[in-house]
């Protein structure tokens, strides 16, 4: 497969000092714990922001398709199972990375060197770029959820941060240009894919896109090996669908028509969270990710009950 070998050994040995520290910087906005720390507090702000005559409906009705428009904790869903979807392609395809390394600049101060070195130096496999995945993940979905502005000037800013986080990927040799562009286009894809499945699907926003993350985490730990990464995700999307299923709001016309479907969903949901832990090698490798999951739900299942009746 071709990747861009070529390209990225004419770049190397060329680029200046300073643009490798600006990548060094860049790449850091699509780190996995800063692209889900990032969508985690965007989303509780918007769930809190939300108005009352806005919480009447979201997340009650579960069968009407833009039923959670107010609660938006739907999103770290639909980030974690992008990160779980690149996870099974990384360990499907298991292509390399590149053995080219950076060099260190000579203005990077002595403290940093440690972490500037551990950014160009990476393990693991290289197709597609995860960071490319996140970031376009992301910011995309933080794009289409939020009022601010203009849907296209959001866009442009989505795809600008996605653009420059995937081309310090290159910058630093971390990634061929191939592999930034097989992620720029996987997360292009999904979104689309999750955002038509969010729309039609007959479940609320929260449950949709924290089963689908659950599922393709597992498709991950299967493809994987149950690789950390991989039962992390599932661990965060299991404690966030559990919570959810027990705890959601149920107010509305069609809660008391439904109980056993909330039920089931709940019961479905801890067994596959016990069955992570299990995997996982135990509570204590697994439980901060199931927590953080759970955690992430609680302003949705709380701020409805705040708000007046």
């Amino acid at each position: 497969m071709y990747r861009g070998g070529d390209v990225l050994e004419s770049l190397h040995g060329s680029v200046p000092e300073w643009l490798l520290l600006l990548a060094a910087l860049v790449t850091r906005l699509g780190d996995v714990a800063t692209v889900i720390s990032i969508v985690i507090l965007a989303s509780w702000l918007l769930t809190w922001r939300g108005t009352a005559a806005e919480l009447e409906s979201p997340e009650t009705d579960s069968i009407a398709p833009n039923a959670d428009r107010a609660p938006a904790v739907w999103l770290v869903g639909v980030v974690v199972g992008g990160l779980a979807a690149m996870t099974a392609l990384k360990y499907l395809f298991a292509l390399p990375r590149p053995e080219l390394v950076a060099a260190t600049p000579s203005m990077l101060p002595t403290a940093l060197e440690s972490t500037y070195v551990s950014t160009v130096t990476l393990g693991g496999y290289g197709f597609p770029s995860g960071h490319a995945v996140g970031a376009t993940v992301a910011y995309g979905a933080l794009a289409l959820a939020t009022s601010l502005g203009t849907r296209r000037s959001r866009l442009a800013v989505a795809g600008v941060l996605a653009l420059a986080v995937s081309l310090s990927r290159v910058v630093l040799a971390v990634h061929y240009p191939g592999d930034i562009v097989a992620g720029i286009l996987l997360g292009v894809g999904y979104l689309a894919a999750v955002w038509w499945l969010l729309e039609r699907s007959p479940a609320d926003r929260t449950t949709t896109a924290f089963a689908l993350a659950l599922g393709l985490a597992l498709v991950a730990i299967a493809v994987s090996g149950a690789a950390g990464r991989s039962v992390a995700y599932a661990a965060l999307a299991a404690g966030g669908l559990t919570i959810w299923s027990f705890a959601r709001p149920r107010s509305g016309r069609l809660s008391s028509a439904r109980p056993a479907y909330h039920a089931e969903s709940a019961t479905i949901a801890l067994a596959l969270l016990v069955g992570v832990i299990v995997v996982g090698g135990g509570l204590q490798s697994v439980g901060p990710a199931a927590a953080l999951g759970a955690l992430v739900v609680v302003p949705a299942v709380i701020r409805p009950r705040l708000s007046p009746s």
